[in-house]
């Protein structure tokens, strides 16, 4: 590592793999730890020493009881000259969250001094979430007779469910999207590109298309926290405080499903959110992440009460760049799959994106013959692939459709 790196400066990795966002990083420090500084001072050799910077650089987040009054934050904000960007109320967990300016100071170490000495009021990182697809893959035979979600659409089209979606905007206009959207934007709708992911995602659970939709009459709450990010234009990204936003907008539009295409850190607010949605009784269906057999586990998926989907192949091959992980529950198509694409047109891409929506059209399917249906027993109806019973790459194993209706 070059000796002119300032200990405050900020540098910038490039990943092995192109379709992951350059990865950034902060001096934080310099260990003197080699085996030259114990011998002499003279040849010792300083190691920089890293923190990876996975929040938003410039804001952070401050979270109080709603029954406090707002001065509590109002003088956190002042002593620790933060601004107030926004403020939202997130009812389902009976707090107030405030959305704040750093002015230049490093999150991270605002988040500990402020753990450290105040009481009143918690703070956190804004931290980064990322979709989980890939696009321009090589397109397989399309594995919809793989979990028997043909079939069953001959008995159900997920008519009287509601799903609702985190993601990018959609393209609402799509020529194959002929059930009820409602469209929500917490960010602006922005061009093409912006609005590919959710499209996508959209495509899976609700598309009229046959070779696409697993649940077509299927009420689409499509909630936008999504957006392109700017050093990785391929890439679609948001952050702690609109996720936590769309959370809450997401039960207080009633929905029965809850699809989270997209994978990131433990976070206290939105893991907070997450668990309140599963006590209103949301099913909430999560993406395993595409991080690769050695990356950590990915939340929200890897929360207690979430349905963490991983993808396979139409050889039932787990997808390569897939997580691996003891939270993993289930396996559904994710590899070479044809969906929708803004325009009104149809792309082919892969990742843990599209098997959660795989799984959520699915358990739409099976809501509309049974509003009593446990989702639990797609656990206990899977097809087991890879290791016998529960595993660390398939988890349970393949949905089964049919086997999850007929053991209702």
């Amino acid at each position: 590592m070059p000796a002119v790196l300032h200990p405050l400066a900020f540098i910038t990795v490039i990943g092995l793999l192109s379709a992951c966002s350059p990865v950034e990083y902060k001096v934080i420090g310099r260990a003197s730890d080699s085996p030259a500084c114990h011998i002499s001072s003279s040849i010792c050799v300083e190691t920089p020493v890293f923190r990876r910077i996975d929040y938003e650089k410039d804001e952070m987040l401050i979270a109080y009881d709603q029954q406090k009054s707002s001065e509590v934050a109002d003088t956190v904000l002042k002593k620790y000259k933060l601004r107030a960007k926004r403020s939202d109320n997130l009812d389902s967990i009976g707090t107030t969250m405030i959305t704040a300016a750093t002015n230049g100071q490093d999150p991270y170490d605002l988040v500990k001094s402020i753990k450290s000495n105040e009481t009143d009021v918690d703070a956190s990182t804004s931290n980064f979430y990322i979709s989980a697809s890939i696009s321009d893959t090589p397109m397989g035979e399309y594995p919809l007779g793989l979990t028997g979600a043909d079939a069953m659409r001959q008995r159900s089209t997920g008519r009287g469910v509601v799903v609702g979606m985190i993601d990018t905007p959609i393209d609402i206009n799509h020529d194959s999207f002929r059930s009820t959207i409602d469209r929500i934007n917490l960010i602006p709708e922005g061009d093409e590109r912006n609005r590919l992911h959710g499209t996508e995602v959209a495509g899976v659970i609700i598309s009229q298309n046959a070779r696409i939709g697993i649940a077509p009459d299927t009420k689409l709450i499509a909630i936008s926290a999504f957006s392109t990010n700017a050093a990785n234009p391929d890439e679609r990204r948001s952050n702690s405080s609109l996720v936590a936003q769309a959370l809450e907008r997401a039960m207080r539009e009633g929905v029965q499903v809850l699809n989270l295409s997209f994978a990131g850190n433990a976070d206290p607010i939105v893991d907070k959110l997450v668990e309140a949605a599963i006590q209103k009784g949301i099913v909430v269906v999560a993406s395993a992440g595409n991080g690769g057999p050695g990356a950590p586990p990915a939340y929200p998926a890897a929360l207690p009460g979430v349905i963490a989907v991983t993808a396979v192949d139409k050889n039932e091959q787990v997808f390569s760049r897939a997580n691996r992980g003891d939270y993993i529950d289930l396996s559904a198509p994710g590899v070479g799959i044809l969906t929708t694409a803004p325009r009104s047109s149809f792309q082919v891409s892969s990742g843990t994106s599209l098997a959660t929506a795989h799984v959520t059209g699915a358990i739409a399917l099976l809501k509309a013959l049974n509003p009593r249906f446990n989702p639990e027993s797609l656990k206990h109806t899977a097809t087991d692939l890879g290791q016998p019973g529960l595993d660390r790459d398939y988890g349970y194993g393949l949905i089964n459709v049919e086997r999850a209706l007929a053991a209702q």
